[in-house]
């Protein structure tokens, strides 16, 4: 993966003045994709021969994790703040952390406090957050066998073009059909399967949790369905 580099002076007036780089591990657009180790440590590195800070938005985090074989704080090792959210395959109710260097979190904490964000009986939060990191990471591995399974039974299906993914998130695509992303969401909606759609004709689908085999063989045949209903 090569790093393309502006050529612009960091006090170039007619931009505003850059001062963090951040990165998302996993890539959400990119189809739940993950970064190799080699290319975060190389555009890290590079900002902050720029005098950025860095920054790693770990919203699945440990979805990498599992599925490379690399440790979530290795992953993080060169960046000044982290942040992971317990909400998503981790499945705890509400939660999530900020971390950084002692000095910056009691910034955080500044900040968070002047925008109203206290927060009330924090303990029951914390709870889920650590039961989630102690039974549920391994397991995200799941998560990646039903993503794999779906996209399998999609890749079938006359009209969709679907990204074989890395992780828990599947993304395919309908113009082989004829209709919107949009279009084609309202449809699936009416069967109880909700879809986000990521483009004019992209969709995203995103693997918990709360889905299991027979879920994921169901909602590859709504769409199978549908799809068929399209093309008739």
């Amino acid at each position: 993966m090569s790093v393309a580099v502006s050529n612009c002076p960091r006090d170039y007036r007619y931009a505003a003045p850059q001062t963090l780089l951040a990165v998302e591990q996993t890539a959400n657009f990119g189809g739940g994709a993950i970064w190799p180790l080699e290319a975060l440590d190389a555009v890290a590195d590079l900002a902050h021969e720029a005098g950025l800070a860095t920054h790693m938005d770990g919203a699945r985090l440990l979805n990498a994790e599992v599925a490379a074989g690399i440790a979530a704080a290795r992953y993080a090792a060169r960046y000044d703040t982290v942040w992971i959210d317990f909400t998503k395959g981790l499945g705890a109710p509400i939660g999530a952390v900020l971390a950084g260097s002692r000095a910056f979190i009691e910034a955080a904490w500044r900040w968070k406090q002047r925008l109203g964000g206290a927060l009330r009986q924090g303990g029951i939060a914390a709870a889920a957050c650590l039961y989630a990191l102690d039974h549920h990471v391994a397991r995200l591995a799941e998560d990646h066998a039903h993503a794999r399974r779906f996209a399998e039974r999609l890749a079938g299906i006359e009209g969709i073009a679907v990204e074989m993914p890395e992780t828990n998130l599947v993304f395919f695509d309908v113009a082989g059909l004829g209709v919107t992303a949009a279009e084609f969401a309202a449809r699936l909606r009416r069967d109880g399967l909700l879809l986000s759609a990521f483009g004019p004709s992209r969709l995203r689908a995103g693997f918990h949790l709360d889905i299991g085999p027979s879920e994921t063989e169901e909602a590859a045949a709504i769409i199978r369905h549908h799809a068929a209903q399209i093309r008739a």
